[in-house]
């Protein structure tokens, strides 16, 4: 069986190195794409998102507050229309994300003691820089009106006298203290764009036997052999992959300066449990149809929206029972939790334990239900030779 393995792994490597596409599939093509992840993601937090103006007020006030929102890092003050009608013609073409409307009369209302108004206008078919612009409005605004009522209190009972709030709320960040998408997009970004890819150079190898008619003569030998066979044809694809998930991980730990605040073992034994997982996964989808082109189709649908269904973006909780059930059928949902464990938390390595159960899970299961009946195809002529 050991040499049935190594005869496979063998095999397959030999094919890599004369099939042009196959082997970009696995070395170049990964490469370029965790470079463009890595390269438009790597500014980390929003900055300079363009707001308009709208001061209608011209008082003192308003212009100290413009002053501080163009001083605000994340914000950019492109321009200062002299009427809403302007102000939304620039947020429909897309050259602003929100509008700050300060009324008039702001400056009279603060001084008699009343409360002023600010009108805050965001696109949230943008959702995630309007979301942005928000905050950082608000914190803008907040600080000013703070600043203002302290202002007002020392002038009206003297220094000595102005009362600090009551109450206040302190906030802080908890694993992401620079609040940074890059580590938390491109931790998971990348490892989602590799098991995509690893799913297909899988599936491609397995049906490629059946599509050529191949699978007779390549597991002719008895059923354990031709088990064997079938894990050393998949082995050098871990083993590439594996190879992309350190340099991934490596490139965000060591060059980016996002060091792993838990195992780093860990993580990697997760890559390693991830593509077994997607390898059973594949196994199952292969065995069931028994066509290349079929089990493509299928790949395509069964990964290609992990990222989406993991819960980065957006929480599962909150979804549908569809969406949380399909969720739960992804291996991928497993591994995005372990890398927020061990990668941004720094949680005991038992913590992270069940992620990589399930993945192995995921492996028993799906090897179990597909690796049969693709072995059995070896007997099956008529499978032979489909698209």
């Amino acid at each position: 069986m050991i040499r049935a393995f190594v005869d496979s792994a063998r095999r397959e490597t030999a094919f890599l190195r004369g099939s042009v596409w196959d082997l970009a599939l696995v070395t170049w093509l990964p490469l370029l794409l965790l470079a463009i992840v890595a390269v438009q993601l790597s500014a980390g937090v929003m900055r300079n998102l363009p707001i308009v103006v709208v001061d209608e007020d011209g008082g003192g006030v308003a212009r100290d507050l413009t002053r501080k929102l163009e001083a605000s890092p994340g914000l950019k003050v492109a321009a200062r229309p002299p009427d809403m009608a302007q102000a939304e013609h620039l947020v429909r073409s897309n050259a602003a994300y929100a509008v700050v409307l300060i009324p008039r009369d702001l400056e009279r209302t603060v001084l008699r003691g009343e409360t002023g108004k600010i009108l805050l206008f965001y696109n949230a078919s943008y959702s995630t820089p309007s979301g942005s612009v928000l905050r950082e409005v608000g914190t803008v605004v907040q600080a000013h009106a703070k600043a203002l009522a302290g202002e007002q209190s020392a002038a009206i009972a003297g220094p000595a006298r102005v009362r600090p709030q009551p109450v206040s709320v302190q906030s802080r960040i908890l694993y992401n203290p620079q609040a940074s998408y890059e580590l938390q997009l491109v931790a998971l970004i990348h490892p989602a764009l590799l098991h995509l890819l690893f799913m297909i150079a899988v599936v491609s190898a397995l049906g490629r036997e059946l599509r050529d008619g191949t699978i007779g003569a390549w597991l002719a030998g008895p059923r354990g052999e031709a088990v064997a066979a079938v894990a050393g044809k998949i082995a050098p694809y871990i083993l590439i992959f594996l190879l992309w998930g350190a340099l991934a991980t490596g490139y965000l730990a060591v060059y980016r300066g996002w060091p792993v605040q838990g195992s780093v073992a860990m993580l990697m034994g997760g890559y390693l449990a991830l593509y077994l997982a997607y390898a059973g996964m594949a196994l199952f989808i292969v065995g069931a149809t028994l066509s290349m082109g079929q089990a493509l189709s299928m790949t395509a649908l069964y990964a290609g929206a992990s990222f989406a269904f993991a819960g980065a973006i957006f929480p599962i909780e909150s979804a549908s029972a569809f969406a949380r059930l399909w969720s739960a059928l992804l291996p991928f949902t497993r591994f995005a939790r372990l890398v927020a464990e061990q990668w941004m938390i720094g949680a005991p390595v038992l913590a992270s334990l069940g992620s990589i159960l399930a993945l192995f899970a995921f492996l028993v299961v799906g090897s179990g239900a597909g690796l049969p009946r693709y072995v059995s195809a070896r007997m099956s002529p008529e499978v032979w030779g489909r698209r």
